[in-house]
């Protein structure tokens, strides 16, 4: 058995008590090495962080006693004769996981990493890839951290090239997401980016900057996401006028009878983008940019003849100005999600507007005009049979017939409210003591 073979033997019995422990620390065991089966007297080191990636070890292998000069790859018959050798490898791998022994499978798993490259770049980053991301789901992080190196020693070997590798860089970008390697999946998106842009393939362009947008905010990296998002609109305007000269192909047709919100049939990636904006701006708190965002997708999709999402986004932004003290926006944007939503029989987002124009009304101590909204989305509750909706809007007309001290028209009120609660079981107690209130409050003749 090869040296490196011993050696990694050992180095993955302690990968998961290196997990726990800090980055800083390094574990230092001595093992025997074996090259006939028989110990040695010779010690060998047992791998670390600082060690040499065993992923890049050119040692001879059973399977390939000899392997090809470096950066040389088989002939196709040769290749013919390993590959189904290696998936052998890999199952065996799957399976030794699954039986609970780690050791065996990334020992399994690094002596198929090693001979794949012999069969080219792009089968080999296919297979980091793939065990890159088991590493990552067990937890392996000294392996994780090796089959990175490999791959961005890859991504250093394509980049100098005259002509590059397009769909190298692709899949590299994959592998990197995978193995949640965030900077170096930034970095070759970027560099796809910046080709296409040379090459003038916009719609190319479009696509990789959109996955290197996708890449920070699956790390949750809003400020460089919301940049990039930015970025990324421009570039998609510029492809919306093109489309709109004929200098690019318009978008299919969507199929009579699909739902044109799924379909998103003129520029989906526009809409994507400005929703995922939208929701960056939202975790920064920074409620001005995202009704911009917003605001944008509401006239996309007025454009379209699709109101479906509109009220949805309506009281969105009103939430957005009540957040910025604008009360008098957040209330217009609430009437007009209600009216839209009645038209297009939204009962439950008709029914938040006006629960929602309520509740600012009664923050101005407006009491008539909020019995009457709760008064006119108890309709709206009854017409779509919202009994819990029902509950709340004779929970709040009796608060402000109380508040009113109309006591008889309260108790009217929390009474319906009981009846519904009972039906619902649930909130029963609550409406029994509100009931009690009321009466103490009742002076009899």
């Amino acid at each position: 058995m090869p040296d490196w073979c011993i050696r990694f033997q050992v180095f993955t019995g302690i990968l998961l008590l290196f997990s726990a422990l800090s980055a800083g620390n390094t574990l230092a065991q001595n093992k025997p090495a074996a090259t006939d089966g028989s110990e040695s007297s010779q010690e060998q080191p047992v791998l670390d962080e600082f060690s040499p990636n065993p992923l890049n070890s050119t040692e001879p292998d059973p399977l390939l006693p000899n392997p090809p000069a470096s950066n040389q790859v088989l002939s196709s018959d040769q290749q013919a004769g390993l590959i189904p050798a290696l998936d052998q490898l890999n199952l065996e791998a799957t399976a030794a996981l699954a039986n609970g022994n780690p050791i065996q499978a990334f020992t399994l798993w690094t002596r198929e990493l090693r001979l794949r490259r012999y069969l080219g770049l792009l089968p080999e980053i296919e297979a980091l890839s793939r065990v890159g991301l088991v590493a990552w789901n067990n937890g392996q992080r000294l392996y994780l951290k090796f089959i990175t190196e490999r791959l961005n020693e890859i991504l250093q070997q394509a980049q100098p090239q005259a002509e590059v590798n397009l769909e190298l860089l692709q899949r590299l970008g994959v592998a990197f997401e995978e193995v949640r390697a965030k900077e170096s999946a930034v970095q070759t998106y970027q560099t796809l980016r910046e080709t296409y842009r040379q090459q003038q393939a916009i719609l190319a362009e479009e696509r990789a900057l959109d996955q290197v947008a996708a890449v920070y905010l699956s790390w949750l990296d809003y400020s460089n996401a919301a940049a990039t998002y930015e970025s990324l609109l421009e570039l998609q305007q510029e492809v919306q006028s093109l489309r709109g000269t004929g200098a690019l192909p318009s978008l299919p047709v969507p199929v009579e009878g699909e739902n044109p919100q799924s379909a998103e049939t003129d520029q989906p990636s526009q809409v994507k983008s400005l929703k995922n904006l939208a929701f960056i701006y939202e975790q920064l708190q920074q409620p001005l940019q995202a009704i911009a965002a917003k605001e944008k997708l509401v006239g996309f999709y007025l454009t379209q003849q699709n109101p479906q999402p509109i009220p949805d986004l309506k009281l969105s932004i009103g939430q957005d100005y009540e957040q910025l003290g604008q009360f008098q926006q957040a209330g217009q944007n609430y009437q007009e999600a209600y009216s839209l939503a009645t038209t297009i029989q939204q009962f439950a987002n008709a029914s938040e507007a006006l629960d929602r124009l309520a509740k600012l009304y009664r923050a101005q101590n407006r009491g008539e005009t909020a019995l009457e909204l709760y008064q006119a989305q108890l309709l709206i509750n009854q017409q779509s049979y919202n009994l819990y909706g029902m509950m709340n809007s004779y929970d709040n007309i009796g608060q402000i017939y109380f508040e009113q001290k109309a006591f008889q028209r309260a108790l009217a009120a929390f009474q319906a409210g009981l009846e519904l609660a009972t039906q619902l079981k649930y909130g029963e107690d609550y409406f029994l003591k509100k009931i009690e209130m009321v009466k103490q409050q009742i002076v009899p003749f």
